[in-house]
């Protein structure tokens, strides 16, 4: 009998002496992050560690946080694995063209291009074009991977591919990635309304440039939306087409090395050549892209 009650003894020295280390370790990290916390957080760690420690045990605010960090660690490496990330596509920093990897995915007949600068707004109306009757949040956020999404036509049952690049690709990725290695039929160019347009006239140079070399007759036609048309800042689409002629001939002369080109573009002309519309995500703005995506030209054209 007393060897058994020895051995009992010890399990639970043993055992005390490893949950007092436990606590010693979690004590430690909370006191190490604990100067980097707004007061409110700290104050309230204090209040609720005691209540919540005969259920969970000692420093319960460090085990909560640090098994919801477990958790959502463990739920990335899932994604990674099984490749379920939702409709985004995986982004071609690796070298690979993804983009390319799903055309074969599902048949289609014609492809539709959103680009622009970052933080535009072509992600959130890509998805409220491929998925007119979800809910999805209005808020802009940088996308940091390619989208891509299909659209039946119910009058003449054709398939429509869209593509929506991130931003931070840049023109010039967006012209080796997608533009020498895709047929595109129309391209959105979505630019804030709201904003400075030198990085939208960036892409409209490329896609230009892009489109003049281009032999072949089949070259796909542009729409300039400018979309956030209802923020209280928002320019309109003929103070928009200036801005981007000016930028457009900066970008000319810039390229010129600064000095006079004898073959420089009627920049006025190539911008008549182009569709403008104030765009939203709320109908009747969302219905114009809507047009344009299907038919190629808008029902109320900008001038």
């Amino acid at each position: 009998m007393a060897s058994a009650d020895d051995g009992s003894s010890n399990t639970s020295i043993s055992s005390n002496a490893e949950n007092d280390e436990r606590k010693e370790i979690r004590t430690t990290i909370r006191e190490t992050i604990t100067p980097y916390l707004p007061p409110p957080v700290v104050t309230a760690i204090g209040q609720l560690d005691p209540q919540l420690e005969p259920y969970i045990g000692p420093e319960p605010s460090v085990t909560i946080v640090g098994s919801l960090g477990l958790a959502l660690l463990v739920w990335q490496l899932l994604k990674r694995v099984t490749g379920r990330g939702g409709t985004a596509i995986q982004d071609d920093d690796d070298g690979e063209d993804t983009v390319i990897k799903r055309k074969h995915q599902r048949r289609y007949d014609s492809t539709i291009l959103f680009c622009g600068p970052s933080l535009a707004g072509k992600t959130t109306l890509f998805y409220s074009l491929v998925y007119p009757h979800r809910r999805f949040p209005l808020g802009t956020v940088q996308s940091i991977s390619s989208n891509t999404g299909y659209v039946e036509n119910s009058q003449d049952s054709k398939t429509w591919r869209y593509l929506d690049v991130p931003g931070h690709w840049g023109p010039s990725k967006l012209e080796a990635v997608v533009l020498e290695k895709e047929t595109i039929d129309r391209i959105v160019l979505v630019l804030d309304s709201s904003q400075p347009v030198a990085k939208a006239a960036d892409y409209l140079y490329t896609l230009v440039m892009r489109k003049q070399q281009n032999d072949t007759a089949r070259t796909p036609t542009i729409l300039i939306a400018c979309h956030k048309a209802k923020e209280p800042k928002a320019k309109n689409s003929r103070r928009i087409k200036l801005n981007l002629r000016n930028e457009l001939e900066r970008q000319e002369k810039l390229n010129a090395g600064g000095g006079k080109n004898n073959n420089s573009q009627d920049w006025e002309e190539i911008l008549e050549s182009c569709i403008f519309c104030s765009s939203s995500v709320n109908p009747p703005l969302l219905e114009e892209i809507q047009s344009f995506c299907s038919t190629g030209s808008c029902s109320s054209r900008s001038s």
